[in-house]
């Protein structure tokens, strides 16, 4: 991506420190202890996620201070470190990797964004795209996966009643001539395979497979993501999508 955008977009947000997760009270908030400090901060974690491989205690993390007067918090954590790897828990960033990658991605570099947030019915859609040549606009729906076991990417991580809609609805656009396509933005670079996780939400599966059958295409991408040095998460390849034994 255009990383310089991107990290200087973090940079004006506020300042990055390391620190070690201690406990999450709610789904929206967390304690850690600030790098060389034994003190309890309160911060904001932005995944409302179980997070439950990834949040261990003392695992080593990656909060940012934003100065708001509106704020309760005031840091939020925004990368977790899991072995030798980290991986990005801000939600708010992964259409803004989509839109400033998504030329890396196979079935979409012919494509162009006409705007984020489009509207058709009673359902709104992460992005409204169309192909340069034959102007066929597009619906995209993008979803950040953190989730990885076995070098399998996994999504959702918790049951959602709002990923399985928007997939359904996606569905339906096809019947009305629209193209559809769902992208997996995968926030790690550990995943070889992405599948729908069936065992958190058959529901959600169960959609994504009938809307494959019908025509929806799907993607999904790891990203490279290096929160201290570069300060930087970008697209570096795709995986294959399976929903039974076969990629997609």
């Amino acid at each position: 991506m255009n990383e310089e955008k991107l990290c200087n977009a973090m940079e004006l947000i506020g300042l990055f420190s390391s620190a070690s997760f201690q406990t999450r009270p709610n789904r929206f908030l967390a304690n850690v202890k600030l790098e060389n400090s034994q003190e309890l901060v309160l911060v904001h974690l932005p995944d409302p996620g179980r997070l439950k491989e990834l949040l261990l205690p003392d695992s080593e993390v990656i909060v940012r201070q934003d100065e708001s007067k509106n704020r309760k918090t005031q840091y939020t954590l925004v990368g977790v470190k899991t072995g030798s790897i980290w991986v990005n828990i801000e939600s708010i960033f992964t259409n803004e990797i989509f839109r400033q990658e998504y030329h890396k991605l196979e079935k979409l570099n012919n494509l162009e964004i006409i705007r984020p947030e489009f509207t058709l019915g009673g359902s709104r859609f992460d992005f409204l795209m169309k192909d340069k040549v034959s102007s066929k606009k597009e619906l995209v729906e993008i979803k950040g996966v953190t989730l990885v076991d076995n070098q399998i990417a996994l999504f959702p991580d918790a049951p959602t009643k709002r990923g399985a809609r928007h997939v359904k609805e996606l569905g339906e656009a096809l019947d009305k001539g629209w193209n559809a396509h769902v992208v997996f933005i995968i926030k790690r670079k550990d995943a070889t395979s992405f599948r729908p996780n069936e065992k958190m939400n058959p529901r959600f599966t169960q959609e994504l497979r009938l809307a494959i059958h019908k025509g929806v295409k799907v993607t999904a991408a790891i990203c490279d993501y290096d929160p201290l040095k570069k300060r930087e998460i970008n697209i570096i390849g795709e995986v294959p999508v399976k929903t039974n034994s076969e990629p997609f």
